[in-house]
């Protein structure tokens, strides 16, 4: 059974869950503010807080606690003001990992409560984490990223923050590059304008990617090779949903396509021959899955490893749910459904893009009339999109 923490101060809020979940199995503690909430967590074992909005700073202060003393209870925000119902994020920082208007229905909202918990248990399966403490080459999240994380949330100005990237020559580069790419045309070599160009949540997630990319145990041309699919892959992303699909990625999301295959490449460090052994299978027998070997050879896939890594360093749940079923986007048990299949689609298209063919690369082609298009129409944006870059 599962616990589930209210800290909201609106009675008929909280009597309306009350009523449902004497219908389900969990446990509902309830309130009304952050000293009584951390007085019951000291007793109680939480594994859902649900935050419901009062102000920006009060959510930022509640919710920001409960992640650092308590970071694996999930944490949820129900706000009145209107939020990006498509991917359940808030329009800004405030490290709740999932956001909802309190207009959706409780049904909805307890729906969302039992898909992230799904999504919890998979990333954190036991064979998979106890695998992960023995791994020789594990990406470290740099304490840079913390530092900007915390700048960003105390509304840091870009001066200060690119004083703080230009500590870090690798991570500076990285950011450079992707601003100076025909996608932003930044044409700049200043990083106070990339920053401008890009984004600060585009900006941590090249610091996330760019820890990935930096693991002293992957070969240079698969590094080369990967990152230019990466971010081929966000580049497809980013333009589909505003050109084909006409709207913008909430910024919290709109590196997803950085981050999306992470778990490949910690396998290839950690297993190179077991890794090309998978290929090898994949290349001789078409019938076969990539991931269905990788799951026979190591008890889970790379989709499971990348979720579970992007878990660990406190990703949204939308970011953590691209990357754990872009491999399977008509999955019932997701929550965005869009994205995810978004990112199915330009992951097989970036590979495409660059003419590779060693990984198994599938599309499920249900996925068109999903989000709303034809193959033909795609396809028909993908080549305008090649003769751009």
């Amino acid at each position: 059974m599962y616990s589930i923490l209210i800290i909201s101060k609106d009675s008929e809020y909280v009597r309306n869950l009350e009523y449902k979940i004497s219908t389900l199995n969990y446990t509902l503690y309830h309130t009304v503010d952050l000293v009584d909430a951390l007085s019951l967590m000291g007793q109680q074992t939480i594994d859902v807080a649900i935050v419901d909005s009062e102000s920006e700073e009060s959510d930022k202060a509640i919710l920001t606690h409960l992640k650092n003393a308590y970071p694996k209870v999930i944490r949820f925000c129900v706000s009145g003001i209107q939020s990006n119902s498509e991917h359940y994020l808030p329009k800004k920082m405030n490290n709740s990992q999932i956001q909802c208007n309190k207009s959706i229905s409780i049904d909805e909202l307890f729906s969302i409560i039992e898909k992230v918990l799904e999504i919890d248990a998979k990333v954190k399966d036991k064979n998979l984490v106890n695998l992960m403490s023995n791994l020789k080459h594990l990406p470290t999240v740099p304490q840079v990223y913390f530092q900007m994380t915390n700048m960003i949330m105390n509304n840091a100005s870009v001066e200060e923050i690119a004083n703080k990237l230009e500590e870090d020559p690798a991570i500076t580069s990285n950011i450079l590059k992707l601003a100076n790419t025909a996608f932003y045309n930044a044409k700049t070599g200043s990083i106070r304008q990339a920053i401008m160009y890009i984004g600060l949540i585009n900006v941590k997630n090249i610091i996330l990617t760019n820890a990935v990319f930096g693991n002293d145990g992957l070969d240079p041309k698969t590094r080369d090779l990967h990152w230019e699919h990466v971010v081929k892959t966000n580049k497809i992303l980013n333009a589909f949903y505003i050109e084909v699909l006409g709207k913008k990625l909430n910024n919290n999301i709109s590196s997803v396509g950085l981050l999306h295959d992470i778990g490949s490449l910690v396998l290839m460090c950690n297993f190179p021959k077991e890794f090309d052994d998978i290929v090898k299978g994949v290349q001789e027998n078409s019938a076969l899955k990539f991931h269905d070997l990788e799951e026979k050879t190591f008890g889970f896939n790379h989709e499971q490893l990348g979720g579970h890594l992007l878990d660990l360093w406190g990703l949204p749940y939308p970011v953590i749910e691209a990357a754990l079923f872009h491999h399977d986007p008509l999955n019932p048990k997701l929550i965005n459904q869009e994205l995810v299949k978004a990112v199915h689609v330009a992951n097989y298209y970036a590979w495409k893009s660059i003419n590779y063919k060693k990984y198994d690369n599938y599309l499920v082609e249900e996925v068109f009339e999903s989000l709303g298009i034809t193959k033909l129409e795609f396809e028909h944006f993908f080549n305008a999109f090649l003769k751009k870059i």
